[in-house]
């Protein structure tokens, strides 16, 4: 009997050490503990990541505020350019019609420079008539008309690029990408809008962005303060300054009305020393030419041009 006893206790105590040994070893915190460095490592991984999408996605915003402005106003100089064709008494039609307000202009003025200036170097003077219809009618119609085409094509182009970012993270999703992908995706989709490319963003580290959804939506977050910034500056004075010389209204009207040949008729000198004979007798130009008013002048344009 004490036997027994003796062999019970002892195999009670092994057990109960083993329990033991097995409890510190495999409780939850010395679990955790084992593991710890290993879900730090994960956690890190997660925390990088994340952060780097943040940052990416910032940067991209940035870097879309140039070309979201330049995009604005070229659109927007050549939609004025359109109406103008359309609204513009002395730009709605052709060079006929644009040179018979040119001289109804002369004649209403009777400024002997620009008369000159018309006769002699012609093709100038048509650039300055038709920058001053353009400025004339950008200052008359601002407000109106320039303003909320440029507030149209903003919010228009806000739009296509949270669209852009929305598709370009479903394209990397489905073909399982990278960073890379991503930005080659978002920028052949707004290439037909903005002049951005990868190569805007060629000295910035995305190695660590995975969080795709993530930068889709700090994209969306910041992207209205960047169209707001934008559009809390247009004015008439900027719509000058911010484009190109090219890219102006009134460029875009002069490229159109005035690629055309301009060698002057020989308005009689010429004709006379030519021939040598003189506009006498019955080449005499009648006196009566002599005595038509302005009025005339004007009332003749409207009849034969």
């Amino acid at each position: 009997m004490h036997l027994v006893l003796s062999i019970c206790e002892r195999a009670n105590k092994m057990i109960t050490d083993q329990h033991r040994l097995f409890r510190d070893d495999n409780g939850p915190v010395i679990y955790v503990e084992k593991k710890r460095e290993e879900y730090y490592s994960v956690f890190l991984k997660y925390c990088h990541g994340a952060t780097s999408a943040v940052i990416f996605g910032e940067i991209i915003c940035q870097k879309l505020k140039e070309p979201i402005e330049q995009s604005v106003y070229k659109k927007t100089a050549r939609d004025i350019a359109d109406e103008m064709r359309s609204n513009c008494e002395s730009l709605n039609g052709n060079r006929s019609n644009l040179e018979k307000h040119i001289l109804k202009t002369l004649a209403e003025e009777e400024d002997f420079d620009k008369y000159m200036n018309y006769i002699n170097t012609p093709r100038d003077h048509y650039k300055s008539f038709i920058r001053d219809e353009v400025s004339r009618y950008i200052t008359d119609q601002f407000s109106v008309s320039v303003l909320p085409k440029m507030k149209r094509d903003i919010e228009l182009l806000q739009m296509k690029i949270m669209e852009a970012a929305h598709e370009s993270t479903e394209h990397v999703q489905e073909n399982r990408g990278d960073a890379g992908l991503w930005l080659k995706s978002f920028t052949q989709q707004l290439s037909d809008e903005l002049i951005f490319s990868e190569k805007d963003l060629s000295g910035v580290n995305h190695d660590y962005v995975e969080d795709f959804k993530l930068l889709e939506d700090v994209i969306k977050r910041e992207l209205p303060a960047i169209m707001y910034d934008i559009s809390r500056r247009f004015n008439r004075k900027t719509f000058d300054e911010k484009l190109d010389y090219e890219d102006r209204t009134d460029e875009l009207l002069i490229d159109h009305f005035c690629q055309c040949c301009w060698i002057q008729c020989l308005f009689q000198r010429d004709l006379e020393k030519y021939y040598m004979k003189t506009f006498d007798g019955y080449g005499e130009i009648p006196d009566n030419w002599r005595r038509y008013t302005k009025q005339d002048a004007i009332e003749s344009l409207n009849t034969y041009m």
